[in-house]
Order: C-alpha cells, then structure tokens, then sequence
C-alpha cells in the first residue's frame, strides 16, 4: 500500500504525557512554570490529532484512507497551534494526540460512552434506511467521517462489542485523558504564576472546509450555506452575531469578542469593505464543549478579565492555495504543510496578539 495513503497509527501502548502534548516559545531550554508568568492565551486543540491508537486497528474499516483519516480531524492545527507557541512568548498550545475516533475532547464526557455508541450505530442504520435522525449528544464517540463513511464497524456480536469497549477504554487512558490533565495543569499552572487581574483567555483552535468529501477522496461536495464558514475565521463565545452573550454568565463578553476580532481584522489585513465575508462571529458556530467548561472553571474561581472562545479557522485559509487545489482532486494522500503560507498566519496572529495587549 502507499505510505502516503495508508492510516497513520500510534503504536500500541503509546501513552502521552504533559511534555508530549504542550508546546511554548524555547520549550527545550526553558521549563514551562518559568514561561507560564508570561502567558496570556492558552490554545486547546481538541481536534488536532488526527492519528488513529493502533489497539483500534480490528475495527477501523478496511479502505479508510489517510485523506480521509485526515479530513476527519482538523489536522492542520496541530502544525498552526505548534508553530504560534513557538512564535508568541505569551501563547501556550495543549494537544490532543488522538482522532476523535477515541474520544472527542469538545463533547460533554458521555455517562455510558458504549451504550452512546450503540445508539449511534443504531441511528445510522435509520438514517442510511431514509430516516431523518441527529447524532447530536451521543456523538462523542464518532465512528463515521462527516461526508459518511465509516470509520468503525459496527459490532455484529456482544463479544465483539466487549472487545471494542475495552479498546476505547483503553485508549482513552492514553491520549483522551492526559491531553485533559494536561490543559487542566497549564491552566493551573498559569493561574498560580500571572499576575492578578491581568488578561487571560482560552482559545479552542479549530478548523473546517466548505466542502465535504466525495466518495474518491476530492473534498468538492459544498455544505448547505447556512453551515458555511467565512473566507477567513468564525469567533464563537456562545452569543449571537455580534458577540453579545446568550448565556449566563458568558464565556467571554460580547466587547471582548468584538476586540479581538477587529484585532485579527487588522492584524490580517482584512478591511472594513471585507469584514463581513472574512469574519463572523458565532455563525454558523457558536462554540463547543471547551469554550463552555473552562470558561466555567475559570468563573468558579473567580479569576476577573477571564474567559474562552473558540477559533474557527476556514481551512482553505490554513493549507494555502496549493494544497487546497490538491485535494479538490481524487485521491487518498493528504499534502504536506504550506510551511510559508502557514508562516504568514502565524504572523498575522503574533500582530493580533501585540495589538491586544498594547
């Protein structure tokens, strides 16, 4: 098989720790409590990983190929998250290892993930009979891409269902469950080390394309307009289109938003003409499971000018134009980072970030 098509698996057993998952400027020479007095913006990328742990192996349909591995997560925010924590003194990146496949950071943790997973499977056999059903609540195990195609067969026997309970518990146990420790000690970390009352945020970094995938692998398959991403970025804190909150308390406030959004307006050159095509906030996504629990957390102990939003990026805008034009072809690879493209927006993000804080 073609290695640049084939699934990307983590071998067997491998458990991820706090060093494996957290990025800052200089990590190799400076200890991460001595940056942590710095950091101002903590980035979660719950979808980030897009590999697949290799106790999952027996169950992963056969002719799944590493696109559309790939496309089932929001690969390329791994590279993004690394590469701004590298660039920003005051940004800190905390990623998830595993696809979501595993188990999805940015769902609510479910009470029975096997027997969500049964319902799920169930569903879909309604749905593929005509039916029109929602996966929503239960999905936090996800065992089909979003154009569809399965990822994990579903089991035909009870033996067969233990065995795959008992590889999806296990494998939490080694990248779902650290990647949470991990955000939850920066975030402690942090807290304990800032001075008081200055700015904190957590950014949940997310990526989505306008197109689904077609069964040879082109990503041509447009989504229904109202579930269309800008040219550019989409701001969620869980309020309405102009940011102001929809709940109580808010994840962060609605002046807040606006800040930070004409922030990166300005920091990516997109003018006033443009604005509207280039950035939205909270359509068509208001914000998921992270921006709603840490900001949360963050309220419960009353830490003032907190709060969380999430990110997320079109990601035509992350790959570049190259890339983009690749996988509008058939195929089952996935192309190589735009290393200078993805360069330009983490200066854009740097220029953000200086703009924010002066």
């Amino acid at each position: 098989m073609d290695p640049n098509t084939a699934i990307d698996w983590i071998p067997a057993g491998q458990r991820h720790g706090f060093g494996d998952l957290v990025y800052w400027q200089d990590k190799g020479s400076v200890p991460f409590p001595a940056r942590a007095a710095q950091i101002d913006t903590i980035v979660l990328g719950p979808h980030a990983g897009a590999r697949f742990p290799a106790e999952l192996r027996p169950f992963v349909a056969v002719g799944l190929t590493r696109r559309k591995q790939y496309d089932f997560s929001d690969v390329i925010t791994a590279s993004l998250g690394r590469a701004w924590a590298a660039a920003d003194p005051h940004v800190v990146f905390v990623e998830c290892p595993h696809a979501r496949v595993a188990l999805d950071p940015n769902r609510a943790p479910p009470r029975d993930p096997s027997a969500d997973l049964r319902e799920f499977f169930d569903r879909l056999q309604r749905q593929r009979a005509g039916e029109s059903v929602s996966f929503s609540g239960i999905d936090a195990i996800r065992p089909i891409t979003f154009s569809g195609e399965t990822v994990l067969m579903p089991p035909s026997t009870e033996a067969q269902w233990a065995a795959l309970t008992d590889a999806l518990a296990g494998v939490r146990a080694l990248g779902h469950d650290p990647y949470r420790s991990a955000c939850d000690e920066v975030i402690d970390t942090v807290l304990q080390t800032r001075v008081p009352g200055e700015p904190l945020v957590v950014v949940g970094l997310h990526d989505t394309m306008n197109t689904k995938m077609r069964a040879d692998g082109a990503l041509v398959v447009e989504r229904p307009p109202a579930d269309r991403l800008p040219t550019l970025v989409n701001f969620g804190n869980r309020g309405d289109a102009l940011g102001n909150p929809l709940t109580q308390p808010p994840t962060l406030p609605g002046a807040d938003m606006r800040r930070i959004a004409d922030a990166w307006a300005h920091a990516f050159g997109i003018g006033p003409s443009a604005r509207a095509e280039a950035i939205t906030l909270n359509r068509p996504y208001p914000g998921g499971y992270e921006v709603s629990h840490y900001a949360a957390l963050l309220g419960r102990r009353g830490q003032p000018r907190t709060g969380a939003f999430q990110v997320e990026f079109l990601r035509e805008a992350l790959l570049g134009p190259r890339a983009t034009a690749h996988l509008q072809q058939p195929g089952g690879d996935w192309p190589p980072v735009d290393s200078a493209h993805l360069g330009s927006i983490v200066g854009a993000l740097v220029e953000a970030g200086r703009l924010l804080r002066a």
